[in-house]
């Protein structure tokens, strides 16, 4: 039981960090690492709780922008990114509704249309 409740729990975080029906990825040839970075990683709010217990893993951004930032920092590195380039940063708010949109929507990804459903992917 305590795997299965590890497991979920990575799997969540994973999934909303990684996931959004609005992540667009580029060809090989137009990628950019930094881009990929900020417009390609998800931060979410979650409630306070979830927050203390994860160690501010929720602030997402930094981390994929250099690892090396200690847990304590992450809220201050944000800030900054959102100042100077919070126009590619992608937000979100915890809620069940959120991991639904996720798994409803992003079963494929299409280049010109990101993320889509099975049936829309088909049409």
């Amino acid at each position: 039981m305590p795997w299965l409740v590890y497991h979920f729990w990575m799997s969540t975080f994973t999934l909303v960090h990684h996931t959004a029906v609005d992540v667009q990825f580029q060809a090989a040839s137009e990628w950019n690492e930094a881009m990929a970075q900020l417009a390609g990683t998800i931060h979410c709010d979650y409630p306070w709780w979830v927050e203390i217990l994860c160690h501010d893993i929720n602030v997402h951004v930094p981390h994929h922008i250099s690892t090396a930032i200690p847990a304590y920092n992450l809220r201050k590195a944000h800030e900054i990114i959102q100042e100077n380039w919070g126009e590619y940063v992608k937000e979100r708010k915890f809620n069940w509704g959120l991991i639904l949109e996720i798994t409803d929507n992003c079963h494929l990804y299409d280049p010109k249309n990101c993320y889509q459903t099975f049936d829309d992917f088909n049409s």
